[in-house]
């Protein structure tokens, strides 16, 4: 019986383990504003991993490609938080 109990806790814990990895390994959006030029009015997200908060962005840089290759144009201060919110 003990042995029994035993084996159902250690399911139930390996079972909660596997649900806590999943869940961090979700993507999720996060929008931002430019906060050292005046904010343009577009629409600026990204899609990071779970394990990313966007609050931790501070920078964004936009690019163009330029004969196959890409070429860094401007770069920003930015604020972020989840799209969601």
């Amino acid at each position: 019986m003990k042995k029994r109990l035993l084996v159902g806790v250690m399911g139930l814990v390996c079972l909660m383990g596997l649900a806590g990895l999943s869940s961090c390994s979700k993507e999720h959006q996060c929008k931002c504003v430019t906060t050292d030029v005046e904010d343009d009015g577009l629409l600026k997200y990204f899609v990071v991993e779970g394990s990313i908060a966007c609050e931790d962005i501070t920078e964004m840089a936009f690019e163009e490609h330029h004969d196959g290759s890409l070429r860094e144009v401007e770069v920003h201060k930015v604020s972020c938080r989840s799209y969601g919110d």
